[in-house]
C-alpha cells in the first residue's frame, strides 16, 4: 500500500501480484490485516462504499487499528493468479487503489478523485501518454511556502512548460466556483511548476498521482489532509 499506510500501521500491508491482472494488482496480508469495505447500502459519513477499513491482526503488531479509514479506497477480489504469493496463502487481492482525500495548497483543497481524472484523463488527452507519466509532487519550501511540481514523464517528448501548467490549471477551474477560486489562487500564488522527470513508483506500492517531497530544509512535506 502506500509509504503512508506503512507509517500509519508500522508494517507492510500488502504486496504486488507477480502475475498482475491490473496495473497496481496487489496481495493484501491477510493475515496482518482484516478489511472491510462501507459498501452503497451501508453509508458511513464521509467515506465512499469502497473506502478500505483496516483492523490489525497481528499479536506484536506496532499500532492496534479497529476499522481504522487510512484514506484509501480499492477494488476488493478473490481470485486465483497462481503466483508464488498465492501459493504462501494469500489469496485476497487490492486493485485500483485510489485516495479519496483532499490535496490542500494556499488553503485551497482539490478533491483526490478531481486529481486524478487530471492525471489520468484530462492531460493524457492534451499532451499524450498515459496515467503513469504524470505525478504532483506536494512540498515545502525553505520558508514553508506550499509549491505543486508537476512531473512529466520526458518519454512524451518536447513539450511547453507553461501550456502543460495551464492546461492542469484550467482542468482543475472545472466544476462549481469554488474549483475555480482554487485555480486562481494556485496561479496568482505561482503554486504549480512543470518538471519534466519520471514519476516515483515503487513496486507493489499503488500509483502515485500525489506524492509528498522532501523541503530545501530536508523535511518532508506536510500530506494532504483528510475529508474525515
Amino acid at each position: 500500500m502506500t509509504a503512508r499506510s506503512r507509517s500509519d500501521t508500522g508494517t507492510a500491508m500488502a504486496y504486488g501480484c507477480l502475475s498482475p491482472q491490473w496495473p497496481d494488482d496487489m496481495h493484501l496480508f491477510e493475515d496482518l490485516f482484516a478489511v472491510i469495505q462501507p459498501g452503497v447500502g451501508a453509508p458511513i459519513a464521509g467515506l465512499p462504499p469502497a473506502a478500505l477499513l483496516f483492523t490489525s491482526l497481528g499479536a506484536a503488531t506496532p499500532l492496534v487499528l479497529l476499522n481504522v479509514a487510512l484514506g484509501d479506497q480499492a477494488t476488493l477480489v478473490e481470485r486465483a493468479c497462481g503466483c508464488a504469493i498465492e501459493r504462501i496463502g494469500w489469496t485476497r487481492h487490492l486493485h485500483t487503489v485510489r485516495s479519496f482525500e483532499k490535496l490542500t495548497v494556499g488553503g485551497m483543497n482539490l478533491l483526490d478523485a478531481d486529481l486524478i481524472g487530471i492525471l489520468d484523463e484530462i492531460l493524457p488527452a492534451r499532451f499524450g501518454g498515459g496515467p503513469t507519466h504524470y505525478q504532483v509532487l506536494e512540498e515545502q519550501d525553505a520558508e514553508g511556502q506550499p509549491r505543486l511540481r508537476l512531473l512529466v514523464d520526458p518519454v512524451l517528448g518536447p513539450l511547453d512548460p507553461d501550456a502543460v501548467a495551464e492546461a492542469f490549471l484550467a482542468a482543475v477551474s472545472r466544476g462549481s466556483g469554488i474549483e475555480r477560486i482554487t485555480a486562481m489562487t494556485w496561479r496568482a500564488g505561482g503554486f504549480v511548476t512543470v518538471e519534466r522527470r519520471s514519476p516515483e513508483s515503487r513496486r507493489g506500492d499503488k500509483i502515485l498521482h500525489l506524492a509528498s517531497a522532501p523541503t530545501r530544509s530536508g523535511r518532508q512535506a506536510q500530506g494532504p489532509k483528510p475529508t474525515g
